[in-house]
């Protein structure tokens, strides 16, 4: 078996690269943290190459610092949306580089530092970023302990341009070395959107934009900053308190709360919400607005439908042009995100198989573990 030497700590070596196919994006996260606990990773400052339509960059509000460096412990906690920043924030992680199809803008090209540590009053997992996709959240803070700092690139990887100098130049600025982890969601390839179907024919979706929006600040000093950071903490409790008690008793008649203008705001929504789900005979899940409410504060997720043409050349010449270009990954991971509604269902094998058929093209890879296949099944 090889080994080398990274930072003075010998690292051993996967006969072939493995790849775990999973189906919610977080249950990657395990198999690599087994890779640091086998030493076929570094224990710190790994480089994740994250090619996927969402940054996956967010962290739950409620999760504590010393959650997030709690080892395996920490897995069970996370979600789709927030598993890669916790496993910076323990110092596995020291760089994200996150390739966006075109159609996702969720952060702006180019590289960034960001600090991630505890709030020194509540403990909770921050990070010193100003940028909207944190701020919406209500996860900046100046003040942290316990702080890691990672780099955080983003890219767009696209079939408009694939030409070799371009493609040369483009891996090159990247500079993707080994040891990295390869981190492929299906859904980078074609993208839905769940939340659009949800009740659309009262045009829900839309309907939530309103009521979770927020206004950034105007300037970018600290104090600006931070009162913005505490109004949109208060809405985004407010909300919660709210949306707990529908899905409680589906209704807000003994609703304990302040009777506020967000409050009105969400009465008059629950009326129609009622009557569309009457009409279709069933019962609301309020918890399904609320997710779906909590993606409209900055003009909603990315949506875009390949077709078949479009996926297969993506996949067979941008895909696998970019990744000869890159040394060869210590593992890599794939997340097909069909049951949440991301990936098109009617779609995913197809794409899975052209992903794997590629991977094994290009590296020596081992035959795929799918997982998804594999968990949750009773004894």
């Amino acid at each position: 078996m090889d080994e080398k030497c990274v930072k003075n700590v010998t690292l051993k070596s996967f006969k072939k690269i493995p790849i775990y196919v999973v189906e919610e994006h977080n249950d990657a996260l395990q198999f690599i943290y087994s890779a640091i606990g086998g030493k076929k990773l570094p224990v710190e400052g790994n480089t994740l190459l994250h090619l996927d339509a969402h940054p996956d960059m967010l962290i739950d509000r409620r999760l504590r610092g010393e959650e997030a460096r709690a080892g395996k412990k920490l897995l069970p906690l996370l979600q789709i949306e927030n598993w890669i920043v916790p496993a910076a924030a323990a110092g596995h992680i020291g760089r994200v580089v996150w390739l966006r199809p075109p159609w996702a803008k969720q952060f702006a090209d180019g590289t960034r530092l960001i600090k991630v540590g505890d709030h020194p009053t509540s403990g909770l997992l921050r990070v010193d970023s100003k940028e909207p996709y944190y701020l919406s959240d209500g996860l900046y803070s100046s003040q942290l302990i316990n702080s890691k700092e990672f780099s955080l690139a983003v890219a767009e990887l696209s079939t408009t341009n694939l030409k070799e100098d371009h493609l040369d130049n483009f891996t090159k600025n990247l500079n993707i070395s080994q040891p990295y982890i390869l981190d492929i969601d299906l859904d980078f390839f074609s993208t839905g959107n769940p939340f659009l179907s949800l009740y659309e024919n009262i045009g829900l979706y839309d309907r939530l934009e309103p009521i979770f929006s927020f206004d950034l600040p105007d300037k970018d000093d600290e104090e600006s900053v931070q009162k913005v950071v505490e109004l949109r903490e208060r809405q985004l409790q407010e909300l919660e308190n709210l949306f707990l008690h529908l899905e409680k008793h589906n209704c807000l008649r003994h609703y304990e709360g302040e009777r506020s203008d967000l409050y009105e705001m969400v009465s008059n929504l629950v009326d129609l919400v009622l009557a569309e789900a009457h009409r279709l005979g069933d019962k609301p899940d309020w918890w399904a607005v609320f997710a779906a409410g909590c993606t409209r504060d900055q003009g909603g997720l990315p949506y875009h439908i390949s077709t078949e043409e479009e996926i297969r050349i993506f996949v067979t010449r941008a895909l696998k042009l970019f990744i000869k270009r890159l040394p060869p990954p210590v593992l890599i991971t794939i997340s097909r995100s069909t049951d949440d509604g991301y990936c098109p269902s009617h779609q995913v094998d197809l794409i899975q198989s052209l992903v794997l058929q590629t991977l094994k093209e290009v590296y020596d890879t081992d035959e795929p573990y799918l997982y998804y296949l594999n968990v949750n099944i009773p004894d």
